[in-house]
């Protein structure tokens, strides 16, 4: 009978020497978890997706005796010339803006940007104060590097930071893992000893370079031969994709909190009712195809003819077969609309820019999580632009009357922002002075030699790049729309829908991109009405437009 009592005791013991080794070993991470904590610096937390070499947004240079700080990175708008003190005046009011080429206000002048506006307004309102809006946001760059200048501008003690960043989540093309988040990554975002270890240990798949963007010519190749970009088109890489987004938003947000500084969120608003998407899902089933694309053609001929009853519920069949079809549900925007259904309208706009599977605008669940993450955190002020944007927009639709191309505002939009900020800023306290008044004042500026007002539409500059940008994308009506203004405001006549009246004075990219363009559409739209086309007109068409892009879009810049 003692036996099998020995083997109880000895089996309860190994029980012991477990819990106490078990014990022992999570006193042991507690401790190092202390010890980081109290004794080591607080470097940032790695990236778990992916890895970026080093690289820094400031050069440091010396003036007048004084050590400044210069936006000097090739994507940084160095040409800006952005420079500030190294240490913060100390009356001195700072706030810092994050984001991509919409919160640089591209392709603007530097003094007509929003943060400019929103320094002068904030100027007026703090009178005593040397107020610094210093917008170092980078062309091109993702949430996951604007991740990487933030870090960057923490010691720079702004009183407050803005983050507007969501356009360019799909431009490099990444590897993730697709097994979900691991127990090691959760950990690394709330223990330094984890967070210490994969720093060191643990590579992302993806290897990316600092001073350079990755794959950017592939990525505008497939924006001008229309196709789908992988990360967009593959749910499980797209889920990861709207993850990533999160996590970079969430670090920033957690490490302005630890040293309590305000965050402004910005939500991202979008070209809606003027841009089309680029590349739309279509069923590779042939018969169903067929069917579909009879539907369609109805559905756009509702929109030709004004008959708009019969053109919506034809494209509303075309969207049962097809229901990802971006394009489609564009058009059904548009007749909704027409059709004073504002509200189904908007919609449907909103469905076509998320469908759009090589999209260059932020999609409506990057929105979401902006608004999600917003409300976890006492030091965060969400400015929901988009919302701003649909106020202020003709029919609450924003389009052309807010944006130059698909996410870029013009001045009105850019000035809309600014009045946004200034009133979050003034009106929540943010800031750590009194204002003198909450009115947002400011005034144009001279511009250019003759110091007149600035005005967008006569910075041929400007509206050439417009153009371009058009083409590239494919919204054919908008780039002829734009010759025809270029022409009017150069001669003060109209073109008329004829090539022969473009006038030699023209650059010669915008004279063929017009003759191809309208050549394109006008035999488009004979297809639509049923009109006969000839082959040998539509293969022509098709030659005039692969010519076209070969000549004009090398795909190499950026």
């Amino acid at each position: 009978m003692s036996e099998p009592e020995a083997l109880s005791l000895s089996r309860g013991k190994t029980m012991v020497f477990r819990l106490v080794a078990i014990l022992i070993s999570v006193l042991g991470l507690a401790l190092i978890e202390v010890g980081f904590r109290l004794f080591s610096a607080d470097a940032p937390a790695s990236d778990p997706y992916v890895n970026i070499s080093p690289f820094s947004i400031f050069s440091r240079v010396r003036l007048h005796g004084q050590d400044y700080y210069r936006i000097t990175h090739r994507y940084g708008y160095a040409n800006r010339k952005t420079t500030f003190p190294v240490q913060k005046p100390a009356n001195g009011i700072r706030v810092i803006a994050l984001g991509g080429s919409a919160c640089a206000s591209w392709p603007h002048p530097a003094e007509e940007t929003f943060d400019r506006y929103l320094e002068q307004a904030l100027r007026a309102a703090y009178p005593d104060q040397i107020v610094e809006v210093i917008n170092a946001a980078a062309h091109g760059f993702a949430s996951y590097r604007v991740r990487r200048i933030f870090d960057e501008i923490l010691p720079l003690a702004p009183d407050a930071v803005i983050i507007y960043s969501g356009n360019n989540e799909f431009l490099e093309r990444r590897e993730y893992s697709l097994s979900g988040r691991s127990l090691a990554e959760a950990l690394s975002r709330n223990l330094h000893v984890v967070r210490w270890l994969r720093g060191r240990f643990a590579r992302p798949k993806t290897e990316l370079p600092g001073e350079e963007l990755k794959d950017v010519a592939m990525f505008f190749w497939k924006k001008a031969k229309q196709e789908a970009l992988e990360l967009r088109e593959d749910p499980a890489k797209f889920a990861k994709v709207k993850a990533h987004y999160a996590a970079s938003i969430e670090y920033m947000l957690e490490e302005a909190g630890k040293r309590g500084i305000p965050v402004l969120l910005f939500t991202v608003p979008v070209n809606l009712r003027d841009w089309l998407p680029t590349v739309s899902h279509s069923s590779p089933e042939a018969e169903r195809r067929q069917e579909w694309q009879r539907w369609y053609h109805l559905g756009q001929r509702g929109l030709l003819q004004n008959e708009v009853a019969e053109g919506i519920q034809s494209m509303r069949r075309a969207i049962e077969l097809e229901p990802e079809h971006a394009e489609s549900h564009f058009w059904l925007g548009r007749l909704l609309e027409l059709d004073g259904q504002t509200d189904p309208a908007l919609a449907s706009y909103k469905r076509a820019r998320d469908l759009d599977y090589n999209p260059f605008r932020a999609h409506g669940e990057f929105n979401s999580t902006l608004r999600q993450i917003a409300d976890l955190h006492d030091h965060v002020l969400l400015v929901d632009l988009a919302s701003e944007f649909e106020r202020l927009s003709e029919r609450g639709i924003p389009g052309f009357d807010l944006f130059l191309d698909y996410v870029h505002p013009n001045k009105r939009g850019n000035l809309a922002i600014a009045k946004a900020a200034f009133h979050t800023l003034v009106q929540d306290g943010v800031l750590p002075a009194a204002p003198r008044t909450l009115e947002f004042r400011r005034r144009d500026l001279p511009y250019g030699p003759e110091g007149k007002v600035y005005d967008e539409e006569a910075d041929l500059k400007l509206q050439h790049r417009m153009f371009r940008i058009y083409a590239l994308n494919h919204q054919h009506q908008a780039a002829i729309d734009k010759v025809e203004d270029l022409v009017w405001l150069a001669t003060g006549q109209r073109v008329e829908g004829d090539p022969a009246n473009l006038p030699l004075s023209l650059r010669r990219q915008l004279r063929e991109g017009y003759r191809t363009l309208q050549h394109y559409e006008a035999v488009r739209r004979r297809d639509i009405l049923g009109l006969s086309v000839d082959p040998t007109e539509r293969e022509a068409v098709k030659r005039e437009m692969e010519a076209f892009y070969d000549k004009w879009y090398d795909y190499g810049s950026f």
